[in-house]
């Protein structure tokens, strides 16, 4: 395979992150516009706020009819696995959704506690993870992630971090920081997710009130480029903060990513002409003199 070749938006690769309510799940959902797609949805009882949104924020309800989900919980994390298995032999989405990832990685916890013996067990005891809990945890995720970079589809986990302490040191020495990992329990897939994705987008919320007409607005965006704590990344080359509000997430970003794909044609075809000014004779017709040796 040569770089040359690749197309960038093709079979891409997103992590969104924000705090809960921050649209990051429908705007995973508006990928649906191009095609079918799967959400693996771990958060709720069900994702009713793609209803609310498709037929009242933005009216397009026929794009239900391209959204296939399944809920996964403590009970019966691991079908989340199989199903990705079965995806890896026939998959015919468009994109496919883990929604979300913080809550997956608590499902798949309290889904290894039910295979504990806890006959000997204290009541507290039953109920506490140990290392062998945390290392289905790292299983659960590693593996599905290694199973997403074979499939042939867009990829697009959601996360939400959550607020804690980080303690270093001890005695006079001792530091604390606030700390927004990604996930509810081990720290070793916090660290592993992020470099799982090319993109990385940071979603955000902002209440104004026009006292004018007396109506709250709320505008959502999402930005590509780190912000203190709030670490974003785009590979593709987008830059900035981008406003989604009432808007398709996916017609949003599909125009920048075939915006910089023609920036990028533009500048190459640009430097080929720059090329044949600097020697405008063909090298394979130019004859060498030869060089007579004394």
């Amino acid at each position: 395979m040569k770089a040359s070749d690749l197309i960038l938006e093709s079979q891409s690769s997103l992590l969104l992150k924000g705090p809960f309510g921050h649209g990051k799940t429908l705007a995973a959902a508006t990928f649906a516009k191009d095609g079918p797609i799967w959400i693996s949805y771990w958060d709720k009882k069900k994702p009713v706020e793609l209803f609310h949104f498709f037929h009242n924020i933005i009216k397009r309800p026929k794009l239900l009819d391209n959204i296939e989900y399944d809920v996964y919980t403590s009970h019966n994390a691991n079908e989340y696995l199989n199903k990705l298995f079965a995806l890896a032999r026939d998959c015919r989405y468009f994109a496919i959704i883990n929604d979300s990832v913080t809550n997956m990685t608590s499902g798949a916890v309290n889904w290894s506690l039910g295979f504990r013996d806890t006959k000997k067990l204290k009541d507290k005891d039953k109920i506490m993870p140990e290392f062998d809990e945390y290392k289905i945890e790292t299983s659960l995720v590693t593996q599905a992630l290694d199973i997403c970079k074979a499939l042939p589809c867009h990829i697009i986990w959601t996360c939400h971090p959550v607020p804690s302490i980080k303690i270093e040191g001890s005695g006079s020495s001792i530091k604390v920081t606030k700390a927004n990992p990604i996930v509810t329990y081990g720290s070793k897939v916090a660290g592993i997710v992020p470099g799982n994705f090319s993109e990385i987008y940071h979603f955000s919320k902002e209440s104004t009130w026009d006292s004018v007409i007396g109506k709250q607005f709320i505008r959502y965006r999402f930005s590509t480029e780190a912000l203190g704590d709030d670490f974003a990344k785009s590979n593709l080359g987008l830059k900035g903060e981008y406003d989604i509000t009432d808007k398709l997430f996916y017609e949003v970003w599909k125009e920048q990513v075939v915006k910089l794909r023609e920036e990028l044609k533009n500048a190459a075809v640009e430097a080929e002409k720059q090329k044949q000014i600097i020697n405008p004779f063909d090298n394979q017709s130019i004859q060498k003199t030869p060089q007579w040796k004394v």
